[in-house]
């Protein structure tokens, strides 16, 4: 490996050997950088060159003993690869964090899972009974319905007119049976999403609570 020593470095080692006198203490070359190029060669400089900055240095004193390192610049694409790093171990930090909250969240609403399926039954109770009263509605609205029918017919088959008002009762329940049955069929889609709900809810209070037992006994 072929070594490039420059001036400054030959004065320095050659001090040790000049008369011991203030002249030649006033001539030591002061701290000194080395690094090493991609080509393997080996330099010594008082200063360090811009076109150096991408290698690693050390700083070493009038003995040759390195005082300091200096690693080499990073090139763009490493700078890229640690800031890309540094972002997902912060969002791994905050997806903990936001774990641990919703954790704690969950578990203040419910002391047990007992309470958890209290709430969900009276959830369904609630919704059944809704159900059940809009049923019951709709029944009525439907055998409403057919007696204004029945009237019309009856007037239509003894050749008399059926009155714009009769006309508007009969359009007004079928009206709103349909949108009756419309609110119907939503409740019957909230039951489903009420037990996909809790079984969600059921399985994070679970492993909300493991996690808390995991984390006491990491404690002790």
């Amino acid at each position: 490996m072929r070594i490039q020593v420059m001036l400054a470095l030959a004065l320095a080692l050659s001090i040790g050997v000049l008369p011991d006198t203030a002249d030649a203490q006033s001539t030591k070359v002061g701290k000194m950088y080395k690094w090493t190029d991609k080509a393997g060669n080996v330099h010594y400089s008082d200063q360090v060159p811009p076109e150096a900055n991408e290698y690693a240095r050390e700083k070493i004193n009038n003995q040759g003993v390195a005082v300091q390192r200096t690693d080499r610049a990073m090139t763009p694409e490493e700078l890229a690869a640690i800031r890309a790093t540094e972002r997902k171990t912060a969002d791994e930090a905050q997806a903990v964090e936001d774990r641990r909250k919703a954790d704690e969240a969950l578990l203040n609403s419910y002391a047990n899972e007992d309470d958890l399926v209290r709430a969900f039954n009276q959830r369904m109770d609630l919704l059944g009974q809704t159900i059940e009263a809009r049923r019951i509605e709709i029944n009525a609205r439907e055998t409403s319905l057919a007696s204004l029918v029945a009237q019309a017919a009856s007037l239509e088959r003894g050749g008399r007119t059926v009155s714009d008002a009769l006309k508007q009762m009969i359009t007004g329940e079928r009206t709103e049976i349909e949108r009756q049955k419309q609110f119907l069929l939503k409740k019957e889609a909230e039951k489903i999403v009420a037990r996909s709900e809790y079984e969600r809810d059921m399985a994070l209070y679970k492993a909300a609570l493991a996690r808390v037992e995991e984390n006491k006994t990491k404690a002790e």
